[in-house]
């Protein structure tokens, strides 16, 4: 499989996710091309399924659905971008989106094989041999497809420096909050205290904190309303 291996377009950087998902710039790490490969070998077994289930009277309508996907998805892979340019050539092309194809198709790929697999397993005993084939390859995809999806998610949360076990949790604070000044210190008493004119409090003091001191929560004269 050495020659077939996944290739992004002009270089080794590639933007991955789709609309409304920051993007990732980075290689394709090795374990995204195991799974990759794996998703290709579904996609073939597929293919062969479907030749089965048309050549038996069947129409393979889920199957080519999830082909056209595949291929969209595999654009840069040696043994499928010829395929992926006779496609992309078609009107079929604007089914990829804007990005025309690549990891913005990881998810509907998924999704439709997750779907066709529910469907199918209700025919297994009655659909004939093909239709087996079918089910094991497309539910076999799809568990590929969402594995795949769970490693560029953690990928990208890294990138952004977000905790990638799906805690919510991103960075720690760049000042923890027991070093936060949240009291004048004693060396800033007096100035706080001369500013409060009729504090009674001793001049040089300033409000009870961590240095110790005096602290007089209300100041001043009452007002009586309607007086």
């Amino acid at each position: 499989l050495k020659g077939h291996e996944w290739r992004p377009r002009g270089g080794a950087m590639l933007p991955l996710g789709g609309a409304g998902t920051p993007p990732f710039l980075g290689p394709v790490t090795p374990e995204m091309q195991v799974k990759l490969t794996k998703i290709k070998w579904c996609l073939i077994g597929v293919f062969v399924a479907a030749v089965g289930r048309l050549a038996t009277g069947d129409l393979p309508f889920g199957e080519i659905i999830c082909i056209i996907s595949g291929v969209f998805l595999l654009r840069d892979d040696a043994g499928i971008s010829s395929c992926y340019n006779c496609m992309a050539s078609t009107p079929l092309g604007q089914c990829a989106g804007p990005s025309g194809g690549g990891f913005a198709c990881l998810m509907p790929l998924m999704l439709i094989a997750i779907i066709n697999s529910l469907f199918l397993g209700l025919r297994l005993f009655v659909g004939g041999p093909f239709l087996l084939v079918s089910f094991i390859f497309q539910l076999t995809g799809g568990i590929m497809a969402w594995k795949l999806q769970q490693i560029i998610s953690a990928e990208t949360g890294m990138g952004m420096g977000l905790d990638p076990s799906g805690s919510g949790q991103g960075q720690p604070l760049t000042q923890p909050l027991s070093q936060m000044r949240m009291f004048p210190q004693a060396g800033q008493g007096g100035d706080v205290a001369g500013a409060g004119g009729s504090g009674g409090g001793a001049p040089g003091r300033g409000p009870m904190g961590p240095s110790g001191g005096s602290f007089q929560a209300f100041q001043g004269n009452g007002q009586r309303l309607g007086g």
